[in-house]
């Protein structure tokens, strides 16, 4: 049987020795702790460095009142549904366009054909379609005397040119169309300063609604 110094000196010899060198391994040193950091590390890291890049952060990415004023409130978008609406209200439809373009030709047509009957003239005033791309919106060929133009809703100095520019063109490539005297002519519901202008100068028929601004006798003095 072993006696009390055997199990002491087992006990100091091995496993004495193991559990000391297990001990070693598990625990942790002055020098393992160390490596951490203590409760004033951790409080002058956050004052000092990790606490001002935050707040920069924030600074950078997070959006000021100045900012938010650059963007459309609800007030504001509703405020701009309200004007494109009125805005809406007042202008015309293509359509609608369309429709006052075609009167214009139509009291034009009717406009030219009462003021030549009224001198004598009789004839049947019609829009002159000869192809795809030419056509006149007043053809009146009463014989003695043919007046051919346009109609428009507002008339400048360029819409008399071009109206005597195409009238041109219908003497060179359709000359059997046009009977006696040729006289252009021009309706429109306003007449600018520089229509009026222009019409006197190249004698062209010009009526303005219901009146004639430049007479046809005017434009008879000397037709295109």
């Amino acid at each position: 049987m072993a006696t009390k110094q055997d199990l002491e000196r087992f006990v100091t010899r091995e496993h004495f020795d193991a559990a000391i060198k297990e001990l070693k391994e598990t625990m942790a040193t002055k020098e393992d702790l160390r490596q951490f950091a203590t409760k004033e590390d951790l409080e002058r890291f956050v004052t000092r460095e990790h606490f001002d890049a935050v707040i920069k952060d924030l600074k950078e990415t997070m959006a000021t009142k100045e900012d938010l004023r650059q963007f459309a409130t609800k007030e504001d978008i509703e405020k701009l549904r309200s004007d494109m609406k009125r805005i809406e209200d007042k202008m015309a439809t293509k359509e609608q366009f369309e429709a006052i373009a075609i009167s214009v030709e139509d009291s034009g047509r009717d406009m030219v054909q009462y003021l030549l009957e009224q001198r004598g003239y009789r004839c049947v005033a019609e829009r002159l379609r000869l192809d795809a791309e030419y056509e006149l919106d007043i053809y009146c060929n009463a014989g003695a005397l043919t007046a051919v133009g346009e109609a428009k809703v507002r008339a400048g100095r360029r819409d008399v040119e071009r109206t005597v520019e195409r009238i041109r063109e219908l003497q060179r490539r359709w000359p059997e169309k046009i009977s006696g005297r040729l006289v252009p002519v021009l309706y429109t519901l306003v007449a600018e300063p520089s229509a009026v202008q222009r019409a006197k100068e190249l004698k062209v028929w010009l009526i303005e609604s219901k009146r004639e601004v430049v007479a046809l006798e005017e434009a008879l003095g000397a037709s295109a």
